[in-house]
């Protein structure tokens, strides 16, 4: 008897050992923060140009902080009282979800600390200094800005009210629609905001809030602060907003100059994110914000699409249309190359772009995909887009490669082949070879007052290789361009399917330095934006 009740004790204790030890664990390890970045990087391969480059990574979250800059209870500008009163409850949305999943947050109103002096969050950094981080604390240019042509002229402060505000100090804390929680932090000195960080071991630095081409860059615990201290730092893109009067340089839409500083700091300070990692949702717009959206969904290693169409996409933000961007890395091979990032941009398009070869998707992401076409909104497809989802093969959920396999399919990633016949109306084989003469393109006869023809030579030349397509799969072609090899059929290189689809496969990098080439990819924009419903 005596046995037996030793024997129960040690049972117990050890279950008793085994659940506090699996709490504990529980406790040490919380789930990583998933952050997908986007930057904009130097290329190599076409010099003076960027591509853009979509980075995914595992954050701790308690290595983590959100700083929130200057959301003010009222800015001297109407205008931009009113936008933030309108991103902040969707930014509090994102700081309670980053609290629940253990991420600090400061709380960061410039010239309002004596509002908030009895604040615990005041109290519990205040006196945080080091005079190293006091140093790097300050606003100045990064050397990668140094011949950097700074996008927007705010020169007049960028009020975009008619008539303009007049500056006065109107503000006296932050925006009651943030809450402060008691673990918070309140401060506006970036000398004690890097100290704290150094000390409790945080290195990764989210920026939110207002004026992403003044206080968010420029402030003491701005991005280039920030950066200078050493952290891991980036601004969450759809979370701020800038001080731009439309009617100064570049004389663009409010929300065009948004953009445009965007990608200034993609380019010379920091990397940017969305609000979409925190909340699994759509990200953030403004309701005043009326352009045209088109999401450019890429990951090809072949034709540096992600170079060309971030020139594009810039150039079209010049005249008032939004883009975002899909990404997928630009290999054929290794971990990693069957994703694409960020498409809940899709939800809000009113165009897709897609250039993209050979990837295999989660079943989720590839819904996406399809309930855009579903939807029945225009489509553009480019070169590759012909084998966008078709990998050759099954490609298991834990593996990178393309593999033939003969899984389950609730065990593989989710490809589309038929994208090509049934949304492209193409047929695509294949190609001929890599001619030193490129491929001749003429316009067919009949079709030269198309308005995606307009400014386009009747013939010309591009250096891509011929795609085979011939016959097309559909009954609904308007077929625009033909293309031709020495000794080969001519082949359709651009067509209509319906009203609402075009594919051209066309898209060599060379093909945008032809005025060609580059008024049909605007004209087929303007045509599909404008004409694709009528």
């Amino acid at each position: 008897m005596r046995i037996r009740i030793m024997l129960t004790m040690i049972v117990a204790f050890l279950l008793c050992l085994s659940v506090g030890e699996a709490t504990v664990q529980k406790k040490k390890t919380p789930d990583p923060l998933k952050i997908s970045t986007q930057q904009r990087i130097p290329s190599d391969f076409i010099p003076g140009s960027f591509f853009v480059s979509n980075r995914i990574e595992n954050w701790k979250p308690n290595e983590t902080a959100i700083i929130i800059c200057d959301m003010w209870d009222k800015h001297w500008c109407k205008g931009a009282t009113a936008r933030v009163a309108e991103m902040a409850p969707a930014l509090n949305e994102v700081l309670i979800l980053a609290r629940e999943k253990g991420v600090t947050i400061v709380h960061a109103p410039s010239d309002c600390m004596d509002y908030y002096k009895d604040y615990p969050g005041r109290k519990k950094i205040a006196g945080y200094k080091d005079k190293k981080i006091s140093e790097l604390a300050n606003g100045e240019k990064l050397p990668a800005e140094e011949n950097a042509a700074w996008p927007v002229d705010q020169s007049d402060e960028g009020c975009d009210d008619d008539p303009s505000c007049q500056n006065h100090r109107a503000w006296t804390k932050q925006i009651d629609a943030l809450t402060i929680q008691e673990n918070d932090l309140i401060s506006d000195s970036g000398s004690e905001i890097g100290t704290y960080f150094k000390k409790k071991g945080i290195k990764n630095v989210i920026l939110a809030g207002v004026h992403t081409n003044m206080c968010v860059i420029g402030r003491s615990f701005g991005l280039r602060a920030m950066k200078k201290m050493g952290m891991n730092v980036v601004l969450m893109r759809d979370m701020t907003d800038l001080m731009y009067n439309h009617r100064r340089a570049p004389k663009v839409d409010h929300f065009s100059g948004l953009d445009l500083m965007v990608e200034y700091i993609e380019k010379y300070v920091c990397p940017t994110i969305v609000s979409s990692d925190f909340t699994g949702k759509k990200q953030f717009c403004f309701q005043g914000d009326k352009r045209p959206r088109i999401a450019f969904v890429t990951a090809e290693s072949e034709y540096h699409a992600n170079v060309r169409l971030l020139e594009f996409a810039h150039e079209l933000t010049l005249n008032n249309i939004h883009s975002d961007f899909a990404l997928g890395v630009p290999v054929m091979t290794g971990p990693g190359r069957h994703n694409l990032e960020n498409l809940q941009i899709l939800e809000d398009a009113d165009l897709a772009v897609i250039f993209t070869r050979r990837r295999a998707l989660e079943p989720e992401k590839m819904r996406k995909i399809k309930e855009y076409v579903a939807s029945g909104r225009p489509l553009l497809g480019i070169r590759t887009a012909s084998h966008a989802f078709d990998a050759k093969g099954n490609v298991p959920r834990e593996g990178g490669g393309v593999v033939t396999a003969q899984e389950n399919a609730s065990d593989l990633l989710a490809q589309w082949p038929e994208f090509d016949k049934e949304i492209l109306g193409g047929n695509y084989t294949g190609h001929y070879g890599h001619l030193k003469t490129g491929t001749d393109v003429k316009v067919v006869p009949g079709m030269e007052n198309h308005p995606i023809l307009k400014g386009v030579a009747s013939e010309f030349n591009s250096p891509s290789w011929l795609y085979k397509n011939r016959p097309l799969r559909t009954g609904k072609a308007t077929i625009l361009l033909l293309g031709s090899n020495p000794g080969v059929p001519d082949e359709p290189v651009m067509w209509i399917n319906g009203k609402n689809v075009v594919y051209t496969s066309l898209g060599h990098w060379d093909d945008w330095k032809n005025e060609s080439f580059r008024n049909l990819m605007f004209n087929t924009v303007d045509y599909l934006l404008n004409n694709s419903h009528k």
